[in-house]
């Protein structure tokens, strides 16, 4: 199934979007326009470029995926996030942040939210989070 990324801006999330590349052919990823060029490119799958603060141009191009990845590494992002997943067609999401969640994302349906210490143990649930057929939704902590 079709899964985005969306953010990944840093070196451990590039990893995590290298090893979904390897189990989903289907891989798109939506970067700031305000990343560094060398590293957009450096990323593999279906690229789309924009203004990460603009939520019509994530869910814009999320459509079509099943699976949406939003790494939050930046508390602007977080109204942004949830406006383009209100208007997605994404049937599941998995928000990922180092930050506690608050009730309004913890309330939508079909989100898992990973939260994490420092990218431990992070890829491997996420990996298993994509491919399965079912998971379980809420918040999930990543130790």
């Amino acid at each position: 199934m079709p899964v985005i990324c969306v953010n990944p801006s840093n070196t451990n999330e590039k990893e995590i979007v290298d090893r979904l590349s390897l189990q989903n052919a289907d891989l798109r990823v939506f970067l700031s326009d305000q990343q560094d060029e060398n590293y957009n490119k450096s990323l593999p799958g279906k690229k789309a470029i924009g203004d990460i603060l603009d939520d019509s141009h994530i869910s814009t191009a999320s459509h079509g995926a099943f699976c949406g990845v939003f790494f939050e590494n930046n508390n602007k992002l977080r109204k942004v996030f949830l406006r383009a997943i209100e208007d997605s067609t994404l049937q599941r999401i998995i928000w990922v942040s180092e930050e506690e969640p608050d009730d309004e994302i913890l309330f939508m349906k079909n989100l898992a939210y990973l939260k994490h210490n420092n990218y431990k143990n992070l890829t491997k649930r996420i990996l298993e989070l994509e491919s399965a057929e079912t998971i379980e939704f809420g918040l999930q902590e990543i130790n």
